[in-house]
């Protein structure tokens, strides 16, 4: 959501908030804490360079008019009431000129006090108004006969400046800095989380509150000593306090302004370069550039016989192991995707290898065919075929390949061809086997081999001659009955003993009946629960969807085995072929 706001709406908050704040901060110390007669120990004193400094024109007016309100109430003549708040409007827009004059980045961190380079410009910008307060109060009071030009008044107001517009103008330039950078979050919609201080800002405001510290304690005992006098006086204790205290202040403050400007040039500063850096090849680590730029910006800290020296040489270390690491990442990830372009088109080549246009015969009303293969990896080793021997002989294959993958899939290529060649050639169907069983064991170095399942249909008869080799019984439904495993003498698989001879059976079977082909993929097919399809699984669902097409029942099968599978991963491929016979061919 992003931040909206009227600006007129915002400089009338601006104005009634800071005069309500100068009236408030002023009536209660010009009250009770007067340093002398005509000025108050008061924080007031610092809200109009302070609020002036960051928020310009309506935070001056503001407070102009709440310094007339509180002269009027004090009894003062209208005309001095307005000169002193002609006064408050001229340095509070002294400060936002000359605070925007020393700080030229317009980078919207007006706000930002977050090195010694800046708290030392804030110095100047309090310490120049506080010189030019002092000098325009002096011409009011001598004019109006209130005072001598430069009276021990004169250092009451600009210690009182000075020192409270450090003290309540580093916290809330601090505080803005970090609200500043919240709105632009929100305005441009980020989500980026923010550091509340920098190590800066935090040396800065424990400096603060230990420098309020101290003053507490110094005016304490000031007060108790007074107390304990014989004479004493309410204006010149004030007075004694408020000398004590900022004298003690400003001691503190230039002794903290040494260790500041140390701490930062040796660790505040570094660290923070070199987290900016980081984070931002973190984020935009996209070439040898921002590479180097960290390096260079490690390379500056690494002689340094500290922490921070360590800690740049363990990234200059990290930088370059991770660039080592990228380079290989980049070469491991371009062959990664050379490979996987490669097994797309070899998954593309391997589908189209096998019979994919259904129906496979239109000319041909004597069956129908139907079959689907699905892969477990991007190539497998099951195949699948069909194809007329001759005009009135039409076989089907089923087959699975040990192994997944590449090999599987280039040994399945070698012998789906062969087994094609032999059949077609008119052999019967046990002489093919032990013809592709002798050339697959040639040469087969890798150990693979393949079970495999090939039936010859006579179409005149019905009379079906089959060979298994090692392969899964397939289910018939014969004479409108059920789908039963049908049984057969199963020989070895092949590619496992060249001196294997096969020995095929004999099955009539009648126009209606129906032949169901698979691989061990489907009986085998494992949920999360480690439980398998079955045989039993597969038979039920068979006769439960006996009377849709081949189409279908193939679609459906797979539906089901999905959904047994549920979140568990398909380990192995899924082949599947349905044959209807139909009806005999007319001779």
């Amino acid at each position: 959501m992003k931040i909206k706001y009227n600006k007129y709406s915002a400089w009338v908050f601006l104005f009634l908030l800071s005069a309500l704040l100068f009236l408030g901060f002023t009536m209660p110390f010009r009250l009770r804490l007067e340093a002398a007669q005509i000025t108050e120990m008061r924080p007031s004193a610092a809200l109009t360079p302070v609020l002036g400094l960051l928020f310009g024109l309506p935070a001056s007016l503001g407070c102009a008019v709440g310094n007339i309100i509180a002269d009027l109430i004090s009894g003062y003549e209208v005309s001095y009431a307005l000169l002193s708040g002609a006064q408050q409007l001229l340095y509070g827009m002294l400060a936002y000129i000359l605070w925007r004059r020393l700080n030229r980045e317009h980078d919207g961190s007006e706000f930002c006090l977050d090195s010694i380079s800046r708290l030392l410009k804030m110095l100047l910008v309090m310490a120049s108004v506080a010189v030019v307060s002092v000098f325009c109060t002096a011409i009011i009071n001598h004019v109006y006969n209130v005072a001598n030009i430069i009276t021990i008044n004169s250092l009451y107001t600009f210690m009182n400046i000075f020192d409270s517009g450090l003290i309540f103008g580093c916290p809330l330039m601090i505080l803005g800095h970090f609200l500043q950078r919240k709105m632009n979050n929100m305005r441009e919609e980020k989500h980026d989380k923010i550091v509340v201080f920098s190590l800066n800002e935090r040396m800065i405001l424990n400096s603060l509150i230990t420098g309020l510290g101290i003053c507490l304690l110094i005016g304490a005992a000031v007060y108790l000593a007074d107390k304990l006098s014989v004479e004493s006086s309410s204006v010149g204790l004030w007075g004694q306090i408020y000398l004590f205290q900022t004298l003690a202040l400003n001691f503190y403050f230039a002794l903290s302004m040494g260790f500041m400007w140390f701490t930062e040039k040796k660790i505040s500063r570094p660290v923070e370069n070199l987290a900016r850096v980081a984070h931002s090849y973190y984020g935009e680590h996209s070439g040898e550039e921002d590479r180097q730029k960290l390096l260079d910006a490690c390379r500056e800290y690494s002689g340094d016989n500290t922490e921070v020296g360590d800690l740049a040489r363990s990234y200059i270390s990290m930088v370059e192991d991770i660039g080592g690491y990228v380079t290989n990442l980049q070469k491991v990830t371009a062959e990664k995707e050379r490979i996987n372009a490669e097994l797309s088109l070899a998954s593309s080549i391997q589908a189209h290898m096998l019979p994919c246009i259904f129906p496979a015969f239109p000319d041909r009303d004597e069956f129908d065919v139907y079959a689907s293969m699905t892969p477990a990896k991007e190539v497998g080793g099951d195949f699948y075929d069909f194809f007329m021997v001759d005009d009135s002989h039409m076989a089907v294959v089923m087959a699975d390949v040990s192994g997944k993958g590449v090999p599987a899939a280039l040994f399945m290529v070698i012998a789906k061809t062969l087994i094609k060649n032999y059949a077609q050639s008119g052999i019967k169907p046990e002489e093919v086997f032990t013809t592709v069983n002798r050339l697959l064991c040639d040469g087969n170095k890798a150990g693979l081999f393949v079970t495999a399942w090939l039936g010859v249909l006579e179409l005149t008869t019905g009379k079906l001659t089959y060979v298994n080799a090692g392969h899964n019984p397939p289910l018939i439904k014969q004479n409108g009955g059920e789908f039963t495993y049908l049984k057969s003498r199963v020989s070895f698989v092949l590619a496992g003993m060249e001196t294997i001879k096969y020995r095929q059976n004999e099955i009539t079977i009648a126009p209606g009946d129906r032949l169901f082909l698979y691989t061990d993929g489907v009986t085998e097919a494992t949920n999360s629960s480690i439980e398998l399809y079955g045989e039993e699984r597969l038979s039920a669902f068979m006769n439960s969807h006996s009377g849709e097409n081949a189409e279908e029942i193939l679609h459906d099968l797979k539906a089901d085995i999905y959904a047994f599978q549920g979140e568990a991963p398909q380990f192995d491929d899924i082949t599947m072929l349905m044959l209807d016979y139909k009806k005999k061919m007319e001779v």
